[in-house]
Parts: structure tokens; sequence; C-alpha cells
């Protein structure tokens, strides 16, 4: 009469971070006003295969009691009860969202009872004079069908979560994508004016300030490209203990002096491969939000290490990555902690739980991206009064970790006589590019699609020493446009615009590999000296 697959519409409610229960341990809530309830049940399961711990209450609102306290991992209920019926009870559980399976015991079973109790949510029940023989196997099956469909409800929650996610990472990148065209060209006009203004002058004051503006914009966007996973990474082989380190003897200055801090670094931590300031960003923001957590002071701890990521840590901290080792880095507080709507939304762009004006809600947001962004995974350590770790995984590598940076050669002069041939469909953006590149001296011609630049070299016969051009337009795309004038003059130099790193993933990034990339918003002078530094180089 067992009907175990019943339990999995009570799945909906379960949290996907709590573990499933041990079947070598299974507790036992008893909802039963027989004084031998308790050595009824254990005297059926003296041999089962499990250890039972067993609690036992005498009335319907009491064992309701227990079962939201959701200490135990299978209730058996008596259906006549001094304050109501069991099917009652199940049916009221039920309807709190409790996930836990049921199991009716009855005196004398029927086929009436059998569907009441199947439709108030009971997994299977047991006649009472048959409990010795039967209740051991229910119990069994209950658990373990609850356990595989916890599994499947669990992996459907985490394909939920990165599907939303991935929506609002498209939101926000493209959202980027298009105020980056508009910074460039409110960032750029502003440099323009303040070249022929007087520094003293008080207009010259007004203009920084809507340079700083634009700086905090350009900022913005810079973080929900990280959030997006559409940032330009420069990836290299780090050691996250050397990148802890460095930035360990500045957190009294950030933290203040109410916040004590622990740091437990690995002695043989692998190398990962990723964007060294990347990484720093990430351990500011975990650090910083840490802070916040903490306004009375508290413990902060940091931790690396090794860790062999197997198929029970993806489960139980549903990672998203394959099996292997990887490299930790722990970030914990003994503040506030998080409930579990509010663990839920922690990653979003601009949700924070800080007064109005207090902060952006991008700090996780974009430590979210960075990570997903170098091949990684996180995972949100938290509950009410218990405060917050963030554990970061990255993939190790058996490469070998870069002891010093390279010494690079001063910035190149950003003036020059050679001719230029400028694609872009955003007209601010292109007039603002060739505004500041013909006051250096180039010679620019400008099209505003591919197909008009053809047009330039094939019919007006204009030969450029640099192709500059967007990416992503209408029509022509830059990289084959890039193809179809390389094909004609094989040394021409190629330098991309772009909103965002999403547009070097389409079919017609073969070329893009090839050539330098510049990432909006950017400045003329940037511009001008990233030009300056391709035609040098070419030379």
């Amino acid at each position: 009469m067992s009907r175990v697959d019943r339990g999995e519409s009570r799945l909906t409610a379960v949290s996907s971070n709590r573990r499933t229960p041990d079947l070598k341990r299974v507790r036992v809530l008893v909802v039963d006003d027989d004084p031998q309830a308790e050595a009824l049940i254990s005297m059926a399961l003296a041999d089962a295969s499990f250890t039972p711990v067993i609690d036992v209450v005498g009335t319907a609102s009491a064992g309701i009691a227990r079962i939201q306290a959701d200490e135990h991992d299978i209730y058996l209920i008596d259906q006549q009860l001094p304050d109501g019926t069991g099917i009652d009870l199940i049916r009221s559980a039920d309807a709190s969202a409790t996930s836990k399976p049921f199991i009716l015991m009855t005196g004398f079973g029927s086929s009436e009872i059998d569907e009441q109790a199947s439709r108030a949510g009971a997994v299977d029940y047991v006649e009472k004079h048959m409990v010795t023989a039967q209740l051991e196997r229910s119990i069994r099956f209950a658990l373990r069908n609850w356990q595989s469909v916890r599994v499947l409800h669990d992996r459907e929650e985490q394909l939920r979560q990165a599907q939303k996610m991935e929506a609002i990472g498209r939101l926000a990148g493209g959202v980027a994508h298009d105020f980056n065209n508009l910074l460039t060209a409110i960032i750029g006009y502003t440099d323009l004016i303040a070249e022929r203004i007087d520094p003293s002058e008080p207009t010259a004051r007004d203009i920084g300030e809507i340079r700083k503006a634009a700086d905090r914009a350009a900022s913005l966007t810079r973080q929900l490209l990280a959030f997006s996973r559409k940032q330009l990474l420069s990836p290299s082989v780090i050691n996250l203990n050397d990148t802890t380190s460095g930035l360990l003897q500045m957190l009294p200055r950030v933290i203040g002096d109410h916040i004590r801090t622990t740091a437990n670094l690995s002695d043989d931590l692998a190398p990962v491969k990723a964007d060294a300031s990347q990484m720093e960003q990430v351990f500011i923001n975990l650090v910083l939000n840490a802070r916040d957590a903490m306004p009375m002071g508290g413990l902060l701890s940091i931790e690396t290490a090794n860790v062999d990521i197997d198929d029970e840590r993806l489960s139980n901290e549903s990672l998203a990555v394959a099996p292997g080792l990887y490299v930790m880095l722990a970030i914990g507080d003994t503040g506030t902690g998080m409930d579990a709507a509010t663990r839920e939304r922690a990653f979003e762009p601009f949700f924070t739980t800080k007064p109005k004006g207090k902060g952006t809600g991008l700090g996780l947001a974009t430590v979210y991206g960075i990570i997903d962004q170098s091949g990684g995974a996180i995972y949100l350590d938290t509950a009410p009064g218990r405060g917050t770790t963030v554990r970061i995984y990255l993939p190790a590598t058996e490469s070998v970790a870069e002891t010093g940076k390279v010494e690079t050669a001063p910035p190149p002069a950003d003036r020059g006589t050679e001719t230029l041939l400028l694609v872009e469909d955003n007209e601010a953006v292109r007039s603002l590019a060739a505004r500041a590149l013909q006051r250096r001296g180039y010679k620019v011609f400008e099209a505003r699609s591919g197909e008009e630049a053809l047009h330039l070299t094939e019919t007006a016969g204009v030969r450029p020493d640099l192709l500059i051009t967007d990416v992503i337009m209408p029509g022509l795309s830059g990289p084959s446009l890039a193809a179809r004038l390389l094909h004609a003059q094989p040394h021409l130099r190629v330098l991309y615009l772009s909103g965002y790193t999403d547009d070097a993933n389409a079919d017609h990034g073969a070329f893009l590999g090839q050539a330098p990339l510049l990432q909006k918003p950017f400045t003329p002078s940037t511009l001008a000296e990233r030009i300056r530094a391709i035609l040098d180089a070419a030379e």
C-alpha cells in the first residue's frame, strides 16, 4: 500500500542548502496519545537498518508545534487524537509547506482512509496491528524517495536560480553597453572642453564636477559588466595568498579598530589563473560587506585552502562547477547574518539591505560576476544571528605563479600624421573620436557602417594606416570588415572598440583575437595613446 511518491509536492518549500537526512540515524516524531506508543514504535524498529531517535507528543496541537520546529526526519501520526484527526493534522502541516514525509497510523484501515490520507499529503498509512511488519519498510522507502526527490528539486532550483541570474545579467550587460556609448561621449567632450579652459576659471571646476560624476557612472557600468560576466579580464597565474597578504596590511584603515581580524592562510596553496586586480576587488568587496554587517564590532575571519570539490560538496553548496581541485578563499563575519529571502537575492545587482544612500547593492553582484567569469563558484553560508561566510572557489592550476611585474615603457606621445579609418555606428562616439584625433594631427575618415567603410576604400581610394572599428554594427560587423580590408591591405593595423566582451564571443570573433580591443567608455587621450602605440609597433 505504499505511496511514497506522494511526498514530491512538499519539496518546493525546501531550502537548497539544507542537507538530506542521514539514513543511519532517523529522527522520528510520533503524534499519538496512547501511553504505549513509544514502546510500540521502538519495538517495531528494534531490527531496523537505521538507528531511530523517537519523540512522542499526545495531541495534534503539540504535534503541529513540533513539526513546525523541523527537528525530525519523518512524522508518524495517529488517526484518532484528543483534539482532532491525524488526517486533519497532516493537511494543516502540508498547507504550511512542511516538507518531511508523513505516515498515518490507524487502528483499522480502509480504502476511504487510504484515499483521504493520500489527498492530505501522507506518503503511506500503516494499520497498528501491522506496525511491526510494515513500519520499518515504510519509513525506509519514504525517506529514500524523499531524498531522491529532494536532489531533483535542488537541481531544478539551482537551474532556476542560474536562469534568473543569467536573465538579470543579460539585462545588466545590455544597459551597461548602451550607457558606455553615452559615457564615452560625455567623458570625451568634457575632456575636450577642459583642454581649452584655464584651470583657474570657475567653469573649469564645474567641468571637473561633471567629469567626476561621469567617472562614477562609468564605475557603475563596470560593476554591471562584472556581474554580467562581460568585462575585459587580464588573467595571469597568481597565488591568492599573495593577494590576501598584500591587502591585509590595509585592513585596519578599511574596517576600523572595532573589528578584530584573524587570517588562516594555507602553506601550500595552489596557484590559480585569474585577473589579479579583479581578485583584489573581490577581496575588498567581501571585507567591506563583512564590516557593514558588524557595526558594533566583531570578528572578521579570512581563510585560504586547497579544496577537493566532490559530488557531495557540489550538492550541499549547489556549486555549478565540475568536480576537481580548487582554491578556496573564505571571508566570514560574526554579524547579523541573512534570512532565507535575503540570501536568495544577495547576488542581484542593486539589491541591498543597507539604508538609502548607504550602498549601491553592487558589491556581492560584482564578486559573483568576477568569480563566475573566472571559471569559479561562490557559496553563501549564512543565517540570522550567526553571521555570514562567503566562500569562493577558483580552479587550481599547475602553472607557476608569476612573481613580479614586467617593467613597462612610458606611454608614447599621442600625436601623429597617419591616415585613420574610423567606423562607428553611434554618431556621438564617432564624432567625438574623430574630433579628438584630428586635433592630434591625424587624417580621419569617418564611416557609420561597414558598408560605408568599404565604399571609402574601394571607390574613394582611401588607404588607411589603421582601422578603428566598433565590433557590433548593423550589417557588416567590425571583424568581418577587418577581414575584407586585410585581404586587400595585409599590413593594415586594426583597433576594435567595444561596449562589452560579449561582442568578442560570436562567430565573427576569429579576427578579433588578433587585434587589440579598447573597451568603452574611453577618453580621447586613452584612444590617442592606444592608436599611437599600435602604429609605432607596426613601424
